[in-house]
């Protein structure tokens, strides 16, 4: 049988009726955002690793995820899927004139700014006029990303450099002031607090080093932690393959290994 999204729409509601699935019919906004969260993060990771078909999958979860909260948001009368749908497309209408009307455009950057200006013109913008900008970011983003959006929030009215030069000098300096915590230590004070604020100056600092290089600093950690995972299993392969448990073959040893999966690796690539 073929579906179409008014299918997927039609099923929600028919779990959510009276004969429905007592696991549904219990759920509300609240008791579902961890769901939203998790297969948000499933998404992340088949894209991350270019699975296409594992990719689809998880965008279908993604999309029940905003249809169950658009169903049981219409059950209390506050809007509905098609309010969804229809707010959606008009704004991307109204902020995109240089593909649905007569304004012109030459870059990206042209885009973005007339993204803002129109995005500021807005009734849901003008209401919050006065308000710091720091009331726009989410705060339940995760942390990382929640960094990201504060940096990308206060840049967006002028406080930020305009050059990488002094970002990379004021990501030097926080090292600097770290380290200077960390002579600090000793058996009767091991500094916590200070070497945890001076830390947090570092990597606050470095997601800014990210974005004016034109990257995500998310997404590079992810990067890292995938490229780490790999090789570290593949120094579990070479070790089980010595007769050894990890433990066992000491730190010098983990270190050789791990310079051969490293190899092994870049000769795969």
């Amino acid at each position: 049988m073929k579906y179409e999204f008014e299918d997927l729409v039609g099923i929600l509601k028919r779990l959510r009726a009276e004969n429905g699935c007592p696991w549904d019919r219990e759920q509300d906004t609240h008791s579902l955002l961890p769901y939203l969260v998790e297969e948000s993060s499933e998404f992340i990771d088949a894209a991350m690793e270019g699975d296409k078909a594992h990719m689809c999958e998880e965008l279908g979860d993604v999309l029940l995820q905003v249809v169950f909260h658009a169903q049981v948001c219409r059950e209390e009368g506050s809007f509905t899927i098609d309010d969804v749908v229809q707010g959606i497309c008009e704004k991307m209408v109204r902020r995109h004139p240089h593909v649905f009307g007569d304004a012109h455009v030459d870059t990206a950057s042209d885009v973005s700014r007339r993204w803002e200006k129109i995005k500021a013109q807005e009734a849901t913008h003008l209401k919050d006029a006065g308000k710091s900008v720091m009331d726009k970011v989410g705060k339940s983003m995760p942390t990382l990303a929640r960094t990201q959006d504060i940096i990308r929030r206060v840049a967006k009215v002028g406080f930020d450099w305009g050059e990488a030069a002094p970002v990379f000098d004021k990501a030097q300096e926080e090292f600097s002031e770290f380290r200077e915590e960390m002579r600090k230590v000793s058996p009767d004070d091991k500094n916590i607090d200070r070497l945890e604020d001076e830390f947090g100056d570092i990597m606050f600092s470095l997601v800014n080093v990210a974005r004016h290089c034109g990257f995500n600093a998310d997404v590079a950690l992810r990067r890292a932690n995938a490229k780490f995972e790999k090789r570290f299993r593949e120094v579990e392969r070479l070790a089980a393959e010595q007769g050894k448990p990890l433990k066992d073959i000491g730190l010098e040893g983990l270190q050789q290994l791990w310079k051969k999966a490293k190899k092994l690796g870049k000769n795969a690539e």
